[in-house]
């Protein structure tokens, strides 16, 4: 087991991983708190918000998406107060055992999956033209959900990354020896907690087999290259991309202004697509580890 999921640093018992998880749930869930009263004040105050009972959600979909992600600011420094003061170790051992973060890595993941995704969704529309409708253009509304694709949904991707396969990757990894095992439960995990979604409207199965291999495919590229640079880069990638320019009706970013508006049809052609992408990544992943180590051992 490589020293990513094995910290050498710190003082890693499975009761400081215990109370390291209920510091993060804590203060994930106060920072739910904050958003349903933001929530609540921003319809009080702005008299063209309402606050929808039966979504949850404001009638403002590019309003909801920015007080939505107060929830990521909070969640991101538990993480940090729990491996800082409870694991006592530093912050980036959660994200790699080396001395330095790769930015180099997470640069790489973002732009080669989000090349991917351009490809593939290129290759889905000449095959379902009629499914992709191209909605109007408002420029400051799209310059807005710009700025919250760049600053916010980076905060929320970073913060799944960082709890699930930064945290519960290194907390199971105390017990479960087998990597292959490991990526399974973690994964299956992240899979898990999307079930929740809007997008389990157009299909539960096949959006829930889609859940579950990303967070499988996920975890399999931070324990194939033990560190979480990789992962961090792709899943930035796949939510800014679907947040700049795909949207429907059933799903988390609902009626954003992105540039495309899609209806779903086939789900199981969706999922196909959703898994052909994250394999094809998968081996990109591997070659692209594969020449970083004989980098580094200068071969």
């Amino acid at each position: 087991m490589n020293s990513f999921i094995r910290p050498l640093e710190g003082n890693n018992t499975l009761w400081r991983y215990f109370f390291s998880f209920l510091v993060m749930v804590g203060l994930f869930f106060f920072g739910s708190i904050v958003y349903v009263f933001m929530m609540l004040l921003t319809a009080l105050l702005s008299p063209n918000i309402a606050f929808d009972v039966d979504t949850g959600m404001l009638t403002d979909s590019l309003a909801d998406l920015f007080l939505t992600h107060i929830v990521y600011i909070f969640a991101i420094p538990g993480v940090w107060l729990a491996v800082r003061f409870i694991l006592k170790r530093p912050f980036r051992s959660v994200i790699t055992p080396h001395a330095k973060i790769s930015w180099r890595s997470i640069f790489f993941g973002f732009i080669a999956y989000f090349l991917l995704m351009a490809v593939v969704q290129g290759i889905d529309y000449a095959v379902h033209p009629a499914k992709y409708t191209f909605q109007d253009f408002d420029a400051s509304r799209f310059l807005w959900l710009l700025v919250a694709s760049l600053l916010l949904v980076p905060l929320q991707t970073s913060a799944e990354e960082l709890f699930f396969r930064g945290f519960l990757l290194q907390a199971f990894g105390k017990v479960i020896k087998n990597p292959f095992i490991l990526t399974l439960i973690v994964g299956g995990l992240f899979g898990a907690v999307h079930f929740g979604n809007p997008e389990m409207n157009n299909g539960a199965f096949w959006a829930g087999i889609e859940y579950v291999t990303i967070g499988i495919l996920l975890t399999y590229y931070t324990v194939k290259t033990g560190s979480l640079e990789i992962s961090l880069g792709v899943h930035a990638a796949n939510n800014m991309f679907l947040c700049l320019f795909i949207t429907e009706k059933n799903s988390v970013y609902g009626d954003i202004p992105s540039l495309f508006a899609i209806t779903r049809g086939n789900s199981m052609w969706e999922t196909f697509f959703t898994v052909v992408i994250n394999l094809l990544f998968a081996f990109i992943v591997v070659q692209y580890h594969k020449r970083s180590k004989r980098k580094q051992q200068g071969v």
